[in-house]
């Protein structure tokens, strides 16, 4: 099978292609920088810029499903230029893909996109499920529901969507982990905010395995890619401190010093979301690292 990446070479992307060539699918890739576009056995680069309206129309021959990971990171500053970046690069960049889709000849049978738990509004005490109708009232929630409204576009041509809304990714090099680790090695670690707020995470390799079963087993439809044991802040930074053999000297960062720092872009530790993944379970999708332990030990070992 023939699959088409946009955002293939970010943070999950290219762990993801890594994973899809070793199972022996044929991977074509979308780039808007020209300088990464390879050509290779079963893996293939090439052009787009929504913002130019550019594309190469030989990405999509033969192509049977797209994976739409392209969207810049959440995890700079939240200025008003920066957010307008994060939501134009999920929204317009999904958008000019169904204006490719809706007017050119192509296989596509299913779209497996990228979303985010961020929907959720926070609360220690809401289990949420992806049929959940709170929605988050903040930035992140407003950028979410236009993210995913531009990919249930995708059904209006007949193509299959399935959206995954991803909790904290943990990755040894990547992401929010090394940014925890970083303060406990160098000895002013701490909690964050109250620590009762509750971090609904995966494992990088799960994430992968989830989009893999994803396409394998034609899932539609929205799903929580989440593992089944969420942790609460308190409990993740005393596990990192166990596992780096590490004190906390300096008490808790009370949360209205966070949002002085951080200003909005405070809710990315302080908020809590309880996700559910009840319903990619029902599926008959086994995670590898369901238990924060186990996910530590083997990103940390």
């Amino acid at each position: 099978m023939k699959i088409l990446i946009t955002g293939a070479t970010g943070f999950i992307g290219s762990a993801l292609t890594s994973y899809l060539l070793s199972k022996g699918y044929v991977v074509n890739y979308l780039t808007t920088d020209r300088a990464k576009i390879k050509d290779a056995i079963r893996y293939h680069g090439f052009y787009w810029n929504p913002a130019k309206s550019a594309f190469d129309s030989e990405a999509l021959v033969g192509v049977e499903v797209i994976i739409h990971l392209a969207g810049s990171s959440i995890s700079k500053r939240w200025t008003a230029k920066n957010k307008e970046e994060m939501t134009s690069s999920r929204v317009d960049s999904t958008r000019f893909l169904y204006q490719i889709l809706e007017a050119q000849k192509h296989e596509v049978k299913q779209v497996v996109a990228a979303s985010a738990i961020g929907i959720y509004r926070d609360s220690l005490t809401e289990i949420h499920r992806e049929d959940s109708a709170a929605v988050d009232s903040g930035f992140l929630g407003d950028l979410v529901q236009l993210w995913e409204a531009e990919n249930r576009r995708f059904e209006q041509l007949g193509i299959d969507v399935c959206l995954f809304r991803i909790g904290m990714v943990l990755s040894k090099n990547n992401g929010a982990l090394p940014e925890l680790i970083k303060p406990i090695n160098r000895y002013y670690g701490a909690v964050l905010g109250s620590g009762v707020q509750i971090h609904s995470w995966i494992h990088r390799e799960d994430l992968v395995y989830l989009f893999e079963f994803a396409i394998s087993h034609q899932l539609k439809g929205v799903y929580n890619a989440v593992t089944p044991h969420p942790v609460t802040q308190r409990e993740l930074v005393y596990d990192l401190k166990k596992i780096l053999k590490k004190p906390l000297l300096l008490p808790r960062i009370p949360a209205v010093l966070l949002k002085l720092v951080l200003g909005e872009q405070h809710v990315l530790v302080t908020a809590s979301q309880r996700v559910s993944a009840d319903k990619i379970l029902k599926e008959g999708y086994e995670f590898k690292f369901p238990e924060m332990g186990k996910a530590l030990a083997n990103l940390l070992k």
